[in-house]
């Protein structure tokens, strides 16, 4: 006897056609890298006096560039699992990183108090002289690299995927929590900095994840239909 089985795949999880979002970044890095082409000079400093008691630990470039695993690994997570949570992420960080931009722009702002005598082992010099050579000490207000891990901590713990997964919660908070504290332990940024990333993800966090938009959600699928 011949039986028909059926199986729902999500159209998504084949075409991935809401890979059409990351052509954001088309404009986002000539943007980001044109503004760090200006002079310095009349940079506003964010260095405050909770600076000064912050040391300076080599040992947190680790976590540090960490960072780029940690952002790309939830991105691909998000873009492969689900369309409607890789939206939902990468709105998040997007208009968080827009925000920023715009702050750079407008209120151009530098940290330079990077030590004078690199300490720490082999490897940690070696990447600590790689970054301070590739990321020049601007665009620092607010910090996008705490704002990307905050932004990737919240998506990985409001995920299906790991709804009553602890341990992933208890992973993705150590995870942003230690990236934010190497940006001011490997004095790439001022504390300053941290608080303002902060607060921007807390405000996006309330219009993006505590509400629903089904308008939004409405566009998105009508412009592209085998989404639904």
């Amino acid at each position: 006897m011949h039986r028909n089985y059926s199986v729902s795949i999500n159209s998504d999880s084949i075409t991935h056609e809401h890979a059409w979002v990351l052509v954001y970044f088309v404009f986002y890095m000539p943007w980001y890298f044109g503004l760090q082409q200006r002079d310095i000079s009349h940079f506003f400093d964010m260095y405050v006096g909770l600076d000064r008691i912050i040391p300076f630990v080599p040992a947190f470039i680790i976590p540090y560039i960490y960072w780029f695993l940690f952002v790309a690994g939830t991105l691909l997570f998000l873009f492969f699992y689900d369309a409607d949570e890789f939206y939902r992420g990468f709105s998040f960080l997007a208009c968080g990183m827009t925000i920023s931009l715009i702050v750079f722009t407008i209120f151009p702002t530098t940290f330079c108090h990077r030590p004078e005598v690199l300490t720490g082992n082999a490897f940690e010099q070696f990447w600590l002289r790689f970054i301070y050579g590739a990321d020049k000490p601007t665009n620092v207000f607010p910090s996008i690299h705490v704002f990307n891990s905050i932004g990737c901590a919240i998506a990985l713990i409001k995920s299906k995927k790991f709804k009553d997964n602890k341990p992933m919660h208890i992973f993705a908070i150590i995870s942003a929590v230690l990236i934010t504290l190497s940006t001011m332990f490997i004095k790439q940024h001022s504390c300053m900095d941290a608080v303002a990333a902060a607060v921007i993800a807390y405000i996006l966090y309330q219009l993006i994840y505590k509400r629903e938009h089904p308008r939004l959600r409405q566009f998105v699928y009508s412009k592209f239909p085998n989404k639904g």
